[in-house]
């Protein structure tokens, strides 16, 4: 009986002293958060937001997590490095939602055209829907929602003429992403669409490979988009959504409180992120008027035109977002959210 006693308490001390070294190991290491986005080291939204999370990590880790910044696609472009973040080569990144719906289809229903009609429609909706979009995105990809960001509904400029009515496309040039969903949107329009990785877009409007593109009023101006556009057209057809997001094998290894803390930090960087966004535009716009000479025409006059023909096509679009069965899950948790 005794031999027994002894044995169970040697095996009880051994797992104990076993449980503290992998405690006591697993907090004395540096643990590293690699955090890439494609945005320049300005005021610009995506990078102000870098800064705040990185604060908010390093906060609540005490130090246990530190966090490293790299801008201007210094890591790779963005799908480039959702590859690395989904093999756990890179910690982190900022991404528009379109070059992460080719490795997660189902975050690709914020992309429907027209979908939202304001922002507070827009937050309320993306806060509804974080829980699940965030266990999708898991299951397909192997990265980690942590936060949703936005900076606004997407513009259209362009270096030749001003845009009023959908026939004012005709002969222009104008570079998407190489998501379906803004190349279909703007071929249902009438346009000649160029798709291409965002960090070839300057250098294409520079050499006049394109006529123009489309994008937040803020990426106008971070961007220097202005040295090269002249007209702006507020088509909102979409809004610009980014994601940040995480390792899920990186995060895995990290301790509880860490994970706590990275989730905690993405919500609150979020908040701040679509405040700062919001404030900004308005500023935005003036600058590009009275500083940059730049022509705002605002929405189309024959919008109701744009939006049929956009929304016309949705359908097409369901098997490329994770199905029609989570579309309709989807706007159901739209509607009651926003109701």
């Amino acid at each position: 009986m005794r031999n027994k006693v002894k044995r169970g308490l040697v095996v009880f001390l051994t797992m104990t002293i076993a449980i503290f070294f992998a405690f006591t190991i697993s907090h004395a290491k540096d643990w590293t958060l690699k955090l890439s986005h494609g945005d320049a080291e300005s005021p610009n939204p995506t990078h102000q937001t870098s800064l705040k999370f990185k604060e908010l990590v390093e906060k609540y880790t005490n130090g246990g997590v530190k966090v490293v910044i790299y801008a201007n696609n210094a890591l790779g472009n963005e799908q480039e490095v959702a590859q690395a973040v989904r093999q756990g080569n890179i910690e982190g990144e900022i991404l528009a939602t379109t070059n992460l719906q080719p490795l997660a289809p189902s975050i690709g229903v914020l992309q429907l055209p027209y979908l939202f009609g304001g922002h507070e429609e827009s937050w309320k909706t993306i806060t509804a829907t974080l829980p699940e979009i965030r266990s999708r995105v898991l299951q397909e990809s192997g990265v980690r929602i942590v936060a949703i960001y936005e900076k606004g509904f997407r513009v259209m400029s362009n270096s030749k003429k001003p845009v009023e009515v959908i026939g004012d496309l005709q002969g222009l040039k104008i570079r998407t992403s190489k998501s379906k969903a803004p190349i279909e949107t703007f071929k249902a329009w009438g346009l000649e669409v160029i798709p291409m990785a965002w960090d070839e877009v300057f250098s294409a409007l520079q050499q006049k490979v394109i006529d123009g593109q489309e994008n937040p009023y803020t990426t106008l101006v971070t961007s220097k988009f202005f040295e090269v556009q002249k007209y702006v057209t507020e088509i909102h057809y979409t809004l610009w959504t980014g994601p940040l997001i995480i390792s899920e094998k990186w995060f895995q290894q990290l301790p509880a409180e860490y994970q706590e803390a990275i989730t905690k930090a993405g919500a609150e960087s979020a908040t701040f992120e679509w405040k700062y966004s919001t404030d900004m535009i308005e500023g935005t716009k003036k600058d590009l008027v009275e500083k940059y000479n730049m022509v705002l025409s605002g929405p189309p006059k024959d919008e109701e035109i744009w939006k049929e023909k956009a929304m016309s096509i949705w359908p097409s679009f369901y098997n490329d977002f994770g199905g029609e069965e989570w579309v309709k899950k989807f706007l159901e948790i739209k509607a009651e959210a926003t109701k």
